[in-house]
């Protein structure tokens, strides 16, 4: 009769003692930081918000979108998060922060590779055609900086496009992106060079504003970053991904 009644009281206890999951938005067109492979979100971002997860014993439903979108879904309280973000003051009031940064990042200024060697530096950029990805943000003394003439495209890899076609001046793009590109896009390898840095920003997981539970999984989050950070694991991941 014990037997039975505590076999009785474990299945009812099933659905309790079963792994929670957070839905988070990951960015689907941002490799190798983030993006999608054979319908799964892929990158070091990823990788690291699995397993940051993991350690607290939370899984992690990766759900992968534009960026613009998932931003959006977010602060309509429709996913828990979304990444990959640059913080910044337009944002901060719109959704919830973690501690520390998921990672940081470099913004580089691309030219074409026939472009004189000198360093290129904000000031520079104002008065020429600059390309840029739609709803990515690029720091405040740039993107308030009203004599920057930006050509806002899909992506990262129209922005090249354009530059290698000479329909823009200059493109800002993430190094480790532009790399990427390099390697795996033909038409464009040894086409562009980086000519300066306009920023090296820390990137955030954006939380839902006002989501149910949304409090406690960025505490969780945030433990287990700090767990990535003490074990080694978080050197490892980003090795993998350079």
């Amino acid at each position: 009769m014990v037997r039975l009644f505590a076999l009785a009281l474990l299945i009812t206890l099933l659905p309790c003692l079963a792994a929670e999951t957070v839905r988070i938005g990951a960015e689907d067109d941002w490799y190798p930081y983030s993006g999608t492979l054979q319908g799964k979100p892929v990158g070091f971002a990823a990788d690291l918000v699995r397993a940051a997860y993991k350690q607290v014993g939370v899984d992690v439903e990766l759900v992968s979108l534009p960026y613009a979108r998932c931003m959006k879904l977010t602060e309509q309280n429709l996913l828990d998060g979304c990444f990959d973000t640059l913080r910044n003051s337009l944002l901060e009031k719109r959704y919830r922060w973690h501690k520390q940064p998921l990672f940081k990042g470099r913004i580089d200024i691309y030219a074409r590779t026939d472009h004189p060697d000198k360093v290129i530096r904000l000031p520079d950029l104002r008065g020429r055609l600059i390309a840029v990805t739609n709803g990515y943000d690029y720091g405040t003394p740039f993107d308030s900086d009203t004599a920057m003439h930006r050509d806002i495209g899909n992506s990262d890899l129209f922005a090249l496009r354009k530059l290698v076609a000479r329909r823009v001046d200059y493109a800002l793009v993430y190094d480790r992106i532009a790399n990427h590109i390099g390697r795996t896009q033909p038409s464009l390898k040894g086409r562009y060079k980086s000519v300066g840095t306009l920023i090296e920003p820390d990137i955030y997981v954006s939380f839902a504003p006002k989501k149910t539970g949304v409090e406690r999984y960025i505490r969780l989050f945030d433990e287990g970053l700090e767990k990535l950070h003490q074990t080694g694991e978080y050197a490892r991941i980003e090795a993998r991904w350079r």
